[in-house]
């Protein structure tokens, strides 16, 4: 009897070490939030406002999201950029390597030449690489797109998008993300756009990190009084939960 008690104590021991020793899921909710701001009084008043969040759910094979991002600078009451985006999206994985994503989102730029600009995506993606430490994903869909410009009407246009993106890790604080986005229109070859960002991201805690990122956004074909090309340099406070 003694013989089977042990026996039955070490079963139990090493099963409970062996669970404790298994990673744990990673959770189903996913969060990031970023925050910048820059305020200067005296010989002459500025204000810069930078504000960007996304959030992630997923249930087995479905994976459903939300992002948005808020970009305002004023200098002695002159307000110079105005520039706001949300959306919302849908992907389903069909294999490790493969899956596919539907989503809608809103943005707004008026000193980019458009009020509002409603986009529609459907599309696959595909992972070249999946790894801990590098990532390289790709993605091709067709979009939909209506555009109110400011006082010129609304444009209605078809367009392939072709994007892609690497995500790596350089060591145990910082890490880098580049993408670029490529959008040949169906309606009027002329008015493409390319869009493409790179960032580095230096870890502070578990939880807290800064991110610097440049973002080039380049319109072949703008509406007034939009330029060909728009930068934006951040510097955010970016927290993951």
């Amino acid at each position: 009897m003694k013989f089977v008690s042990v026996l039955l104590i070490s079963a139990l021991t090493t099963m409970s070490l062996v669970a404790h020793s298994q990673e744990a899921p990673p959770p189903p909710f996913k969060g990031e939030a970023e925050a910048g701001a820059i305020m200067v009084t005296g010989n002459s008043n500025s204000e810069n406002w930078a504000a960007k969040g996304k959030a992630a759910y997923q249930q087995d094979k479905n994976i459903y999201s939300m992002f948005g991002q808020y970009i305002r600078t004023e200098a002695n009451d002159v307000e110079s950029t105005k520039n706001w985006n949300f959306g919302v999206r849908y992907d389903r994985e069909f294999t490790d390597y493969l899956g596919m994503f539907v989503s809608q989102k809103y943005e707004s730029d008026p000193y980019a030449g458009y009020v509002q600009r409603d986009s529609t995506d459907i599309g696959l993606k595909y992972w070249l690489v999946k790894g801990d430490s590098f990532n390289w994903s790709t993605e091709a869909g067709y979009r939909y797109s209506k555009q109110q410009n400011v006082g010129t009407g609304t444009t209605y246009d078809q367009l392939i998008r072709l994007y892609t993106e690497i995500n790596t890790a350089i060591d145990k604080e910082f890490s880098f993300r580049y993408w670029i986005e490529y959008l040949p229109n169906m309606t009027n070859p002329d008015r493409y756009q390319v869009n493409t960002e790179a960032s580095i991201n230096a870890m502070l805690n578990s939880m807290f990190s800064l991110k610097l990122a440049y973002l080039l956004q380049y319109q072949n074909e703008p509406a007034p009084p939009g330029e060909y090309n728009t930068t934006t340099t951040t510097l955010n406070l970016v927290a993951k939960y």
